[in-house]
């Protein structure tokens, strides 16, 4: 916990990062390629590989620090997707950087890179929704047990879980028009969950690790 106890500045800081990495990302794809891009970009490609790596491999810290701070394994259904969406995570993670180095490849290569890179990509609508079921259960398990996310975070992740869950579940069977996909992703994704993580980041911050 000593430990724990240095880094807690440090995750705070750390939520703010991804959430300007999220953002950036978003402006990468959405006004640099435009939403007419399809496949693997070898200029903005890349950037957005490795925005996708920092992202990830930040948010298993940011867990890390939930897991500890909102004293997680106390609730089974919690700790149940904590530890899938850890996971799938770290996936996703692994996952990332598999087209930039199958583009820069010195080697002869079996799929194109635009596979790859669609192969990489094809779980992400899955994480959407185990990150809208766990908002879900982060905010319930919170103001059952100690508020400790301002009343701000638990409505942003409340409205998050509420818009992400039905869409995503609902794109699995194509009934959202794409037109209402990228509007509900947009303030979802860019919009309310960098402001949740932040929130989440502030949760932390304000934590104050007890002396054994």
């Amino acid at each position: 916990m000593e430990t724990f106890k240095d880094e807690i500045k440090n995750l705070k800081a750390i939520t703010r990062v991804i959430a300007v990495c999220v953002l950036a990302n978003f402006v990468i794809l959405a006004v640099l390629l435009g939403p007419d891009s399809v496949g693997f970009d070898p200029t903005y490609g890349p950037i957005t590989a490795i925005l996708n790596f920092v992202i990830a491999f930040l948010t298993t810290g940011v867990l890390l620090g939930i897991y500890i701070v909102f004293d997680v394994k106390q609730t089974f259904d919690l700790s149940h997707m904590h530890n899938i969406l850890f996971v799938s995570v770290t996936v996703q993670m692994l996952f990332s950087l598999g087209a930039v180095f199958n583009y820069y490849s010195v080697f002869d290569t079996v799929l194109d890179t635009d596979t790859v890179g669609a192969i990489s990509g094809s779980f992400t609508n899955t994480i959407f929704f185990l990150y809208g079921m766990y908002a879900y259960l982060l905010v319930r398990t919170d103001k059952r047990r100690g508020n400790l996310l301002s009343k701000r975070t638990q409505t942003v992740g409340t409205i998050f879980a509420a818009i992400i869950i039905p869409v995503q579940a609902l794109t699995l069977f194509g009934i959202i028009p794409a037109a209402a996909f990228a509007g509900l992703f947009v303030l979802g994704g860019v919009i309310l969950y960098p402001l949740f993580i932040i929130g989440i980041g502030d949760a932390i911050g304000n934590h104050t690790v007890q002396e054994v």
